[in-house]
């Protein structure tokens, strides 16, 4: 026997699973929209692409650029959006518009300097290459209010100890007087 809250309760989950399809359905257009439109830093967020895979100091710097991108949005009054990319396809999303930034230990080359625009060098390492290597932030090169908050952001950063203790925290002591010697 069909009782009235027997039809409240299903009418009530034949919503939310409505709902729930018009959300997802949303979230797909809303998606697709931010990479044909290239838009980005939307809904108060920071996107931030970082690349799978990228291990130059050998050991897996994920929990080291997760924090550098979780304390440079909060710097500029945004959420921090992870999104996760094979390195070889990492600068290729990006130029679809689906990042703001990337934060990957990205050497600063000229070669790249010619495609990309950077942040000021937050980071050195001599364990690439023979020449140290200076780490940068991806970012538009058309983008200049970005690239300026964003130097402004890692250079209080930088006079705070942030960086300093983000990198003690999550490379270690040994591979942070490394990178000193080489800065």
């Amino acid at each position: 026997m069909i009782t009235k809250s027997k039809v409240v309760v299903v009418a009530i989950l034949f919503v939310v699973l409505a709902l729930f399809a018009v959300f997802v359905a949303d979230e797909r257009i809303e998606r697709n929209r931010m990479a044909t439109q290239r838009i980005t830093m939307r809904y108060g967020a920071l996107m931030i692409g970082l690349g799978a895979g990228s291990t130059p100091y050998g050991i897996t710097p994920v929990d080291f650029n997760m924090a550098m991108g979780s304390e440079l949005a909060a710097r500029l009054g945004l959420r921090p959006a992870f999104f996760t990319s094979p390195w070889e396809r990492i600068f290729v999303e990006f130029d679809t518009g689906i990042y703001d930034i990337v934060i990957s230990s990205v050497p600063i080359t000229p070669q790249r300097q010619a495609v990309f625009g950077f942040s000021k060098p937050y980071m050195a390492t001599n364990t690439l290459t023979v020449e140290p290597a200076l780490f940068g932030i991806v970012i538009k090169k058309e983008n200049d209010r970005l690239t300026e908050a964003v130097n402004r952001a890692l250079e209080d950063m930088f006079n705070d100890g942030t960086i300093l203790r983000i990198s003690m925290d999550t490379l270690g002591e040994d591979l942070v007087t490394q990178a000193r010697q080489a800065w």
